[in-house]
């Protein structure tokens, strides 16, 4: 049996982001504020427990947990935790 322990990329008063290869698993807290950028990737977001206020674009709503979104490339994005939430990211965006 192999067992790894799985890398930490950040750990801040926001949450944390761990290293799951071609994906990361994070988590934010309740109040905080992440993804509030662009990026030249794509990427699908799986967000498994809680709710946000999502934009990407012009367009802003309010989504519960479970639910997957796209992200294109090279547009802005901004996630407010309005509970605990987690997340899982695929980074390879297909």
């Amino acid at each position: 049996m192999e067992l790894n322990e799985i890398k930490i990329i950040k750990s801040d008063e926001r949450g944390i982001i761990y290293d799951c290869g071609n994906s990361s698993f994070i988590t934010r807290k309740k109040d905080t504020i992440g993804a509030d950028h662009t990026h030249k990737d794509p990427e699908i977001i799986y967000l498994i427990k809680g709710k946000i206020e999502l934009t990407i674009g012009n367009e802003t709503q309010i989504v519960k947990a479970p639910i997957m979104f796209k992200i294109n490339s090279n547009v802005y994005h901004k996630v407010v935790a309005l509970t605990d939430v987690d997340f899982v990211i695929d980074r390879n965006g297909k």
